[in-house]
């Protein structure tokens, strides 16, 4: 694959023009599937630049997602009734169709950006999950590796460089993979985050029968079931009662892979009240039956 450009050379006006050819690049008469498009554009004084979620096309039972990431100058989104400030080192994540705006305001004389559509079913899925989870803003470095592989997608959709669809759709999974990663790290330090969960790891497992309640959390660290939900969330990004499941729901899993113990004995011993529970709350988080789990991972003893 041919080296691509990096952000710094993207202030050469050649080169970031040049990524723009990647909206009209036909994949379709390669007989390509389109798993994204994209382009470079650098709006300047125009107020009559805006767009409407609802009003740019897009199939609500295929919608796709679109990634910007703002490179100098700022322009405004607006979902549910926030207004964002997108400026450099911003970005932002729509669903389309969805209802949003994103426009140039009289206030900000240029904004200029490169953006990704991306129309692959998979990673429109989590990249509409991490909009949900953390808003539609994003925060992206301009040296980070995330704004690397969008310019890197930019550039080999707009010089026809890729040899074929499957590396397309693997750097665009890679991306949005990437792209997750890296606003959770942000939202949430790693040091932090490990250090919440590990400690509720800790008190589940320490009474797996019986596992403790939110409010009975939330006393153990001197703290109202409100103040301490919001204060695990904020670090970790979950709900601490989902997060109890999980770990219940894990240590279930390793007892069906390592011996053949009923499921009703399984289920009491991770603090279920029974095992049609147990089997239901399974099989939502595995999409696997308790006993079709087992059968596939389970680790039989040779005869």
């Amino acid at each position: 694959m041919v080296k691509g450009h990096t952000y710094a050379e993207l202030s050469d006006k050649r080169v970031f023009d040049a990524l723009d050819a990647a909206r009209i690049w036909d994949l379709k008469r390669h007989g390509w599937r389109v798993h994204a498009t994209g382009g470079s554009q650098h709006v300047i004084g125009d107020t009559t630049y805006w767009w409407h979620g609802e009003e740019r096309g897009g199939n609500p039972a295929h919608p796709f997602v679109i990634v910007q990431f703002t490179l100098s100058g700022w322009g405004c989104f607006e979902q549910e009734g926030t207004c964002h400030r997108i400026g450099a080192g911003n970005g932002f994540i729509a669903l389309v169709p969805s209802d949003h705006i994103y426009y140039l305001p009289e206030a900000s004389p240029d904004w200029r950006f490169i953006w990704l559509d991306v129309w692959h079913p998979y990673a429109v899925a989590r990249l509409t999950a991490l909009s949900d989870q953390i808003g539609p803003r994003l925060t992206v470095a301009p040296e980070s590796a995330v704004m690397q592989r969008m310019i890197d997608i930019l550039e080999r959709l707009a010089f026809g460089r890729y040899p074929d669809d499957y590396v397309l759709e693997e750097e665009v999974l890679g991306f949005s993979v990437a792209l997750e990663r890296h606003m959770m790290q942000h939202r949430y330090p790693t040091a932090e985050r490990d250090a919440w969960l590990q400690e509720i790891r800790d008190l589940t497992l320490a009474r797996l029968a019986d596992p403790p309640s939110v409010e009975e959390l939330a006393r153990h660290y001197r703290q109202s079931r409100t103040q301490f939900s919001h204060l695990f969330k904020r670090a970790t990004g979950l709900a601490p009662a989902e997060f109890v499941d999980s770990v219940r729901l894990s240590s279930g899993a390793g007892l069906l892979e390592s011996g053949t113990g009923k499921l009703e004995v399984i289920a009491r011993a991770t603090g279920y009240r029974s095992a049609t529970q147990f089997c239901k709350a399974f099989r939502k988080v595995y999409a696997l039956t308790p006993g079709a789990y087992r059968a596939y991972y389970g680790r039989h003893e040779p005869a």
